[in-house]
């Protein structure tokens, strides 16, 4: 049985799920006194969404695989749920009727956001590649 990820990886996923947490708090937070507590609670409930989809899909990738093959199939399962997860709580979301649409946005928004700045923060410094090499 092989690991789908060395320790790096898995360390990566966790401050990525941290980070889109942390946004997704800061930002309700923020959003409830400049707009009011139903904004908050929106955003909040934004931020949740992708936060629990990008979750799910985390634990899927993350599992060991007997094959590159199996790895790559669960891959993209774990992909087809996220988006079913993702649709599905939206679509829950969309039956109450205190919902502030921008807010959930904004936050579901933020927690994409977060998925693709903390990878670029956490890859190391190479230097250009127009430098002659030394």
């Amino acid at each position: 049985m092989t690991v789908t990820s060395d320790p790096q990886m898995r360390r990566l996923a966790g401050r990525i799920l941290l980070w889109q947490a942390l946004v997704s708090g800061a930002l309700a937070a923020l959003v409830a006194v400049m707009a009011g507590k139903a904004s908050g609670v929106s955003a909040l409930t934004g931020g949740l969404i992708g936060l629990i989809a990008n979750l799910y899909m985390t634990l899927a990738a993350l599992r060991p695989a007997r094959t590159a093959g199996f790895a790559l199939g669960r891959l993209l399962a774990g992909q087809f749920v996220k988006v079913l997860l993702t649709v599905g709580m939206f679509l829950a979301v969309a039956q109450r009727k205190d919902v502030v649409w921008p807010a959930v946005f904004a936050g579901y928004v933020a927690t994409l956001v977060v998925f693709w700045v903390v990878p670029v923060l956490a890859a190391p410094r190479l230097p250009p590649r127009s430098k002659a090499p030394e």
